[in-house]
């Protein structure tokens, strides 16, 4: 039922969908001779998705209170339980929600630092579609207040808002077309939203409709003498979905820090992206993340290896969550999470990478075995834990086979 899922149970029901259509898209792509897909920034947009319905495991559910509340107290009208007026509302108004959300992440220095994640690949592929903002839950369901407000109930806004993110995953694509019929964002204009010349900066911004950016003069077609450029001016930096979440953050800091005046120390948070008080120095240009190409080869195959078997774990942790005490469903995400960073500091090639992942694999264990012991539905987990070690042993007996140590820092 409808009414026993919260929004992230339900993306993870959906994990065997995005794996297809990922193969799918790269079937096309390889068809027309196209390279869509790099190998560590894939896995560095899988990791940032993980780490955002993990979260949503918590936050979910207070989400879905904070809507039954609205809904329950200031509805101003109760439609027929026969009348498809809510349901058409729903798709229309949460779309315009979404829309305001994402013209805010775009306007605003801190809700940028936040939603800025989700455009720092330098790719557009479904899997660039999953890589999303850790905390933007936190200040989203502000935007879709006045859903419930008309309303609409919770299991008619689940169904919409699930309905546009699963369409707004699909626009993320080079090689997937449809019409626009003039209403509807495609990924021939969502192109332009991921793109950083100046022209195409904060425009396209609706994720089902272009009614809103039509409106509003957000709206753009792409120009062929300024052909997008992917990406964000401060660039890839870095495959660890964890420290991403922190990079936008840490420029405004720094730019903070170098402010004289209290009012543009506070005025670094609330401008324009990009904003520099007058007198203060830009950041500068950090170096990009490796390219794949730089990564030993048996890295990149024990990095596929832990991200496919942490995604397992992770969607056995979502789909059974009622069988686990908070505690246990706490643990298991600090294990979620631990692994989206260690994975992808073996990915930069970071000093502390390997003592980082041992850590890992052994914090992994002792959660299996704990919760097995605890007698919790989680034989999977200690076999999952296991196998991880025995990937974890399998990499480092190839150094006997390979010039190259697989945890070297390069």
């Amino acid at each position: 039922m409808l009414e026993d899922l919260d929004t992230n149970a339900f993306y993870a029901f959906g994990i065997p969908f995005y794996l297809a259509l990922i193969g799918f898209e790269q079937w096309l792509a390889r068809r027309r001779g196209l390279v869509v897909y790099r190998f560590a920034d894939t896995l560095g947009n899988f990791c940032a998705g993980l780490g955002e319905v993990t979260i949503g495991l918590f936050l979910g559910p207070l989400l879905l209170w904070l809507y039954d509340f609205g809904y329950q107290h200031l509805r101003l009208v109760t439609w027929s339980r026969t009348s498809p007026v809510p349901w058409v509302l729903a798709f229309f108004i949460a779309d315009f929600g979404y829309w305001m959300y994402h013209r805010a992440g775009h306007r605003i220095g801190v809700l940028w630092a936040v939603h800025g994640v989700h455009h720092q690949s330098e790719e557009l592929n479904v899997s660039v579609g999953t890589r999303h903002p850790w905390f933007s839950d936190s200040y989203a369901f502000v935007f879709y207040i006045p859903v419930p407000v008309l309303g609409i109930t919770s299991v008619q806004f689940f169904v919409a808002i699930s309905a546009i993110s699963f369409y707004a995953l699909l626009l993320h694509s080079k090689v997937l077309r449809w019409p626009s019929l003039f209403i509807f964002t495609t990924p021939q204009t969502h192109i332009a939203h991921h793109a950083k010349n100046p022209r195409y900066i904060g425009k396209n911004l609706g994720a089902m409709f272009t009614l809103w950016d039509r409106l509003f003069h957000t709206y753009v077609e792409i120009d062929p003498a300024d052909p997008p450029e992917l990406g964000t001016r401060a660039g890839y930096r870095s495959h660890d979905a964890a420290l991403s979440q922190w990079l936008h953050f840490r420029d405004l800091l720094e730019v903070q820090r170098s402010a004289t005046r209290i009012g543009d120390k506070l005025r670094v948070w609330f401008k324009h992206p990009g904003w520099v008080p007058p007198g203060v120095t830009p950041p500068p240009r950090q170096p990009p993340a490796r390219a794949s190409s730089d990564i030993p080869l048996p890295i990149r195959r024990y990095a596929a290896c832990q991200v496919a078997l942490t995604i397992v774990f992770a969607m056995a942790v979502l789909w059974f969550r009622q069988r686990y005490a908070l505690g246990w469903q706490i643990a298991a995400a600090v294990v979620i999470l631990w692994s989206t960073s260690s994975i992808g500091g073996l990915l930069d090639g970071r000093k502390d990478a390997q003592q980082h992942e041992l850590w890992r694999l052994l914090g992994a264990l002792a959660l299996a075995i704990a919760l097995t012991a605890a007698g919790a539905h989680l034989l999977l987990s200690l076999i999952m834990a296991c196998s991880w070690l025995l990937s974890f042993g399998w990499t480092l007996a190839r150094r006997g086979r390979s010039a190259v140590t697989p945890f070297a820092n390069r």
